[in-house]
């Protein structure tokens, strides 16, 4: 009797073992079957958009590197080539990344998705920096500043551009790491004053080289430091950076928006249109070396002046071999 009931216990507690492991595999695997595609619940839907996008990064990156080798002489050009072609590189990254989110269910792995996010986030950031080096160095040029004068203004263009890169980083890496999908960045205060300090400061330089690039093209014929032969092309490159800065300007204000109303203007194709479209038009301006070629024209005819200052004068040099 007492082997029987022991065998009864035993093949019960086997039951129940094994209806219990059957219930935790259930349980894995519907946990499994039901993982969100973030990629899609962030309305992210274009395979082939974000390959071409990643292509045309690729065609930019050949096109800055031919200009660093080939084309850019001076040390303003060379580093605006630079720059650009770091926003190349982000953006490659981020779009093959994003290609691959958007195929098969990729979408359900998150770590994925937020480094697709924050490379989309501040990607655009080295864009705000060649419009201000390109609009210092006009100013230099139409006025005629030594490195000494110019120095103090471009510290702080330079301080505010940095810490306005770094804080909006930090807001982007930590919103988009730390707080859940479709959070509204007003419930998060530090969130909040990063996004302030650096979506402002951004704001503040695409103000300034829209603005100063526009002074630059009234008064460098009244300053008459820019040789008249290349006044044309000098104004027209201010007309391009001027252009370039409003295409900013409608980033940072979209992005701006989005971030108050994040359940609004989510498609897709108004990202593309608002957000991307601005960038890759800005940098189309770039691809050839004729806009920043007066750059380096002015100073190579700078330079030659100078040399001809410095060599003596006929007259000086005839009364030197008489005496």
């Amino acid at each position: 009797m007492q082997q029987l009931l022991t065998a009864l216990l035993s093949s019960a507690l086997d039951t129940l073992t094994a209806s219990t492991a059957s219930s935790a595999q259930a349980n894995a695997n519907n946990r499994r079957a039901f993982t969100p595609n973030y990629a899609k619940a962030a309305r992210w839907s274009s395979t082939a958009a974000a390959y071409s996008f990643m292509a045309l990064a690729i065609l930019m990156a050949l096109a800055m590197i031919r200009n660093i080798i080939y084309n850019a002489k001076s040390r303003h050009t060379k580093i605006v080539y630079s720059v650009l072609l770091a926003w190349c590189v982000i953006r490659t990254a981020g779009f093959a990344l994003r290609g691959y989110i958007l195929t098969d269910n990729n979408g359900q792995d998150v770590t994925l998705f937020k480094w697709a996010t924050i490379l989309g986030g501040v990607g655009f950031m080295p864009l705000a920096q060649v419009l201000a080096l390109c609009t210092l160095e006009g100013s230099a040029l139409a006025f005629g500043s030594t490195l000494k004068a110019r120095r103090p203004f471009d510290r702080l263009i330079r301080l505010l551009f940095v810490v306005s890169a770094v804080t909006l980083a930090a807001f982007v890496i930590d919103f988009t790491c730390n707080k859940p999908l479709g959070s509204n960045v007003k419930d998060y205060t530090v969130d909040l004053v990063l996004r302030e300090i650096g979506f402002n400061g951004l704001i503040l330089i695409a103000l300034y080289t829209l603005l100063g690039s526009i002074r630059n093209m009234f008064v460098v014929a009244r300053q008459g430091k820019v040789p008249a032969v290349f006044l044309p092309r000098f104004r027209m490159m201010m007309v391009v950076i001027a252009f370039q800065s409003m295409l900013m300007l409608i980033k940072l204000v979209f992005t701006t928006y989005r971030n108050w109303n994040p359940l609004e203007l989510r498609d897709e194709w108004i990202w593309y249109l608002l957000s991307i479209g601005p960038e890759f038009l800005l940098v189309l301006c770039f691809m050839h070396h004729g806009f920043l070629r007066v750059y380096d024209d002015i100073e190579r005819s700078k330079l030659g002046s100078e040399e001809t200052a410095d060599q003596p004068k006929p007259q000086e040099l005839e009364g030197f071999l008489t005496t």
